[in-house]
């Protein structure tokens, strides 16, 4: 996807540029969607344009770059083609992978980290990207995990992180609570399918594609749900779930 990003301030530059997706690269191409970060007159702080429409204005420059990063990786995962994206942190163990589909809020930044921290190897905190025939590619941006006051604290990519397609192992419909007990319950095909279904990004512009995507996805893995507690015990479970093949 060909996107470009316009500044009114040239020391923003290389900020812009730590937030566009990972694995961009220059291009002569005509952008499919164009941002912009300007100071407004009418306004203080900084104001973020998509396609000229005004989406937000008056913040701060982290603020305006977590916009700029959060609506220009939307856009990517929207447009690209032919792949899917769907809103899920990803890790591979034993060569396959966990997708745990979820929006944000639902702590799954939080559990990939804690599975990576168990020995699980680093796919996304975001995205998992599939490709036509299921498989997940790497999408290895910096993990951003929310802090106090609605802000995003960035941690570097994981040193072990995958480098290529892996097909699907396990999908994991799970949501944090603080007083939750793990108590994982078998999703069936069709479940499975409908997890994933909820948190992709084109599903209504290409049904059909997406549909028949994750169907091949999710051939072969395993679904379960449950809430949870502590991410670093919920780690711990799935990877030996995994790697015990129960």
């Amino acid at each position: 996807v060909a996107f470009e990003v316009r500044v009114d301030d040239p020391r923003l530059r290389p900020a812009v540029r730590a937030r566009f997706p990972p694995g961009w690269r220059g291009t002569a191409r005509p952008a499919a969607v164009r941002f912009a970060l300007v100071h407004e007159a009418s306004s203080p702080g900084m104001s973020v344009r998509m396609e000229g429409r005004l989406l937000v204005r008056g913040l701060t420059h982290p603020q305006a770059l977590d916009v700029l990063e959060s609506e220009l990786q939307l856009s990517v995962a929207r447009l690209a083609r032919p792949e899917v994206f769907v809103h899920a942190g990803v890790v591979a163990v034993g060569g396959r992978a966990i997708l745990v589909p979820g929006r944000s809020g639902t702590g799954k930044t939080t559990l990939v980290r804690a599975l990576v921290a168990s020995g699980a190897t680093y796919y996304s905190d975001e995205y998992a990207v599939l490709d036509a025939e299921g498989r997940v590619h790497p999408y290895a941006r910096r993990p951003a995990v929310r802090v106090r006051g609605g802000g995003k604290e960035r941690h570097p990519v994981p040193r072990v992180r995958g480098r290529g397609p892996v097909p699907v192992g396990l999908v994991v419909e799970t949501r944090y609570r603080p007083e939750a007990r793990w108590d994982p319950v078998p999703l069936s095909a069709g479940e499975r399918v409908l997890a994933l279904l909820a948190n992709t990004v084109p599903a209504r512009d290409r049904p059909a594609e997406v549909l028949g995507v994750l169907a091949r996805a999710s051939l072969g893995a395993r679904g379960i749900r449950s809430d949870r507690g502590a991410a670093g015990r919920t780690a711990t479970a799935l990877i030996a779930l995994v790697r015990n093949g129960e």
